[in-house]
């Protein structure tokens, strides 16, 4: 960034040289642009100190120990990086840069990575919209059964209350158990913050299984889940949703996996353990498995062996993974064909249980 830095050489207490390129830094705004006459050589060093707060501080400490770096306050409020050094010859050499472009870009690259993760989740949704229109038709179907049964008692004029009642509560069910897949969608794709929040393992495996219910049954999987000692209690720090995403994303691939198996062939085991630090769930599939020159190539972006395939999928799973201090890797399956992929998440303590 050569017209964000500011360059210049001391002799003694008084500024000797300073870099001309000073006076056409495009990041000055007009508190720092009047503080600039001051910044010429024959300067005081004390009159330049006074304008950055911490800068004397910093320029006594390179004077002391012979380098300092520091992120100072400017005379405009904004924070700039410091770096001080003073050479064999006692000269001090001092470096400002505007921190302002670096911040920048790190939000600019926050809002990628939420875009991706967005657009990761609304992708999945498309993916999923054979089993959201069963799940919904399920419930919705049902409403219509009964509410054209209570219109032949009305026009047969046998509406006896205690017969009605019934059929209306189970309508009233079916009504909210419709409302309930809606909001679990409209949850998972929202665009929002990730959250930390405690969450319990097993409840997190059970929701990622509803969402892909009509694809499991459709196909023919066959679900286990197995859990080790002290599992049932897993509970892990992160954001729900986020975490729920990555389930459904690695159960969907091994589902996807099984289909050139035969049916009785197809089952989706989850394995969930713990140890002192970590919980881990292992998503294993009886597919084909993964050849070697695919499998060194799985986590890079837009690779994909799935025809139409983005190859977005497990880069994204891996970064919330990454995201949220935990590893997500593979390994062949133990027995028999197939894989198992790997998440492991720290623990929530019980401090962290208590902070939340």
């Amino acid at each position: 960034m050569p017209d964000a830095a500011l360059s210049l050489e001391t002799l003694g207490q008084w500024i000797a040289t300073i870099d001309p390129r000073a006076q056409r830094i495009t990041w000055c705004t007009q508190a720092l642009a009047a503080s600039l006459p001051q910044w010429r050589a024959g300067g005081s060093l004390a009159d330049l100190a006074s304008g950055f707060r911490g800068l004397g501080e910093l320029l006594a400490q390179a004077g002391e120990s012979g380098r300092a770096e520091a992120v100072l306050t400017g005379p405009d409020g904004h924070p700039l990086s410091a770096q001080a050094a003073t050479d064999a010859q006692g000269q001090l050499h001092l470096r400002l840069a505007d921190l302002r472009s670096d911040q920048q870009a790190a939000a600019r690259h926050l809002n990628d990575r939420e875009q991706l993760l967005l657009l990761s989740r609304s992708l999945s949704v498309g993916e999923m919209a054979s089993t959201l229109a069963h799940e919904l038709n399920q419930p919705i179907g049902a409403l219509t059964n009964l509410l054209r049964g209570l219109l032949i008692r009305i026009d047969r004029g046998n509406l006896d209350p205690a017969s009605v009642r019934p059929a209306v509560q189970r309508g009233v069910e079916h009504a909210l158990y419709a409302a309930g897949i809606i909001t679990r969608v409209r949850d998972y794709v929202q665009h929002r913050q990730p959250k930390a929040e405690t969450i319990a393992l097993r409840g997190l495996v059970d929701d990622a299984i509803s969402l892909l219910d009509w694809e499991i049954q459709r196909d023919g999987i066959s679900v286990a889940v197995r859990e080790g000692p002290g599992a049932q209690a897993a509970v892990v720090r992160g954001d729900r949703v986020l975490q729920q995403q990555v389930l459904v994303n690695l159960a969907r691939n091994a589902i996807e996996a099984m289909r050139s198996v035969a049916r009785p062939d197809r089952q989706l085991e989850i394995l969930i353990g713990v140890d002192e630090d970590n919980a881990t769930l292992g998503i294993a599939d009886r597919g084909p498995g993964i050849d070697e020159s695919a499998a060194a190539r799985m986590f890079t972006p837009f690779f994909t062996t799935k025809p139409g395939g983005m190859g977005v999928g497990l880069h994204v799973c891996r970064s919330i993974i990454e995201l949220q201090q935990g590893r997500l890797w593979f390994t062949p399956r133990d027995e028999g064909p197939g894989c198992t992929f790997w998440v492991s998440l720290p623990r929530a303590t019980e401090a962290t249980e208590l902070a939340a």
